[in-house]
């Protein structure tokens, strides 16, 4: 899932209400920002061992990290956590809808002057493919879950939220105080988180509708441009997968997302 998805399932998992839109989205969408989601998953794995001893206290931080971590998880990987990951998840199962479709969406795109940079001649068909084809059935799937976000408070709250990364020192310190917390760490350069809290920072004062992330999302794989013309191309694009999504298998996915933040004990195996 991309921002808004991320923010909606954990509301509706009911750890948080609609705070989560407010000041809090920035800690549920952390491993984003940070780039530590290697980190996040060890500590699924952690959390996961401590509950099946006896119980685990957690800080409202971690929490909200968790929240994020298990979403990317189920939609990856399954809904239990395996001992290792593997690539069975919705993603990975609906990523032909994008795949079918990609020389097309690059053809056009450097017709249209776009950009002038095939990712087709700078990197392997079986990367690209998986990782152009599970990022757009993400994207896609945004629409659905958070459709209702639009001209509401929590439009209004998140872009208020995620407009202060555009401050460095603010963003940079965010980075600092939540690994910190919860000892944490990224494998990222200064430069790199930099970069990503500045786009997040940016996308809040730019967008013109909460589809938007979804879709400069993509753009940012890509190094494309995040121009209106451009924005609306990969829209376009995005809502052509979203309307052959399998209504039932999403909804499902979604019920089992929910589920697995509300009590994460439901994810038990060996880990």
């Amino acid at each position: 899932m991309d921002i808004i998805g991320h923010l909606a399932v954990i509301e509706h998992a009911g750890i948080e209400g609609a705070e989560v839109w407010q000041d809090d989205a920035v800690l549920a969408l952390f491993p984003n920002l940070a780039h530590c989601h290697e980190w996040a998953y060890r500590t699924l794995r952690s959390a996961a061992r401590q509950r099946a001893e006896g119980g685990i206290e957690q800080s409202h931080t971690a929490k909200l990290i968790e929240g994020h971590i298990i979403t990317d998880w189920v939609i990856h990987f399954g809904p239990k956590l395996t001992p290792e990951a593997e690539r069975t998840g919705w993603a990975y199962q609906e990523m032909h809808l994008a795949i079918e479709r990609m020389d097309r969406f690059f053809d056009r795109a450097l017709a249209m002057g776009l950009t002038d940079r095939d990712p087709r001649e700078h990197d392997t068909r079986e990367h690209l493919e998986r990782d152009f084809g599970h990022t757009s059935v993400e994207c896609a799937l945004d629409f659905r879950v958070g459709g209702q976000v639009a001209n509401s408070p929590r439009e209004t709250a998140l872009k208020r939220s995620l407009a202060r990364l555009d401050d460095p020192l603010w963003a940079a310190g965010l980075v600092k105080d939540v690994l910190a917390e919860a000892g944490g760490y990224t494998k990222e350069p200064d430069a790199v988180l930099a970069r990503t809290m500045a786009e997040y920072g940016s996308w809040a004062t730019s967008i013109e509708h909460p589809e938007d992330f979804a879709a400069l999302t993509l753009c940012t794989r890509f190094d494309w441009n995040y121009d209106r013309r451009t924005v609306d191309y990969v829209l376009d694009f995005l809502h052509g997968i979203e309307r052959d999504l399998d209504e039932g298998r999403a909804e499902e996915l979604v019920d089992e997302v929910v589920a697995a933040i509300a009590d994460p004990k439901r994810m038990a195996a060996a880990v």
